[in-house]
């Protein structure tokens, strides 16, 4: 991870600083797009527009967990995140 990167997510979790959390969605948007690419392929067009509605809802929860110091990278917990979050999504809007 750049150290830009790092700012950002320090600055977003010590201060709750917006730019910095738009510069993350920013960021993570390439991460996560793929995901919803994934589902959408397997569910349709539908479930693919309900997860592009629905990322940006839960990404300030999402990024208040995230711990720079235990080492895990940040696209491996973006996206492994995003997966249990969307199945969670589908699963709730009927898609099994």
């Amino acid at each position: 991870m750049n150290e830009q990167v790092a700012a950002w997510i320090i600055r977003f979790q010590r201060d709750k600083d917006r730019e910095a959390l738009a510069n993350l969605k920013a960021y993570c948007s390439s991460m996560i797009e793929p995901l919803i690419e994934e589902f959408t392929d397997k569910y349709g067009e539908e479930a693919g527009a309900l997860l592009r509605l629905k990322w940006n809802k839960r990404f300030y929860f999402i990024f208040t967990k995230y711990q720079l110091h235990v080492g895990l990278p940040l696209e491996t917990f973006v996206q492994n995140t995003y997966r249990f979050y969307f199945m969670q999504v589908l699963k709730k809007a009927g898609y099994s």
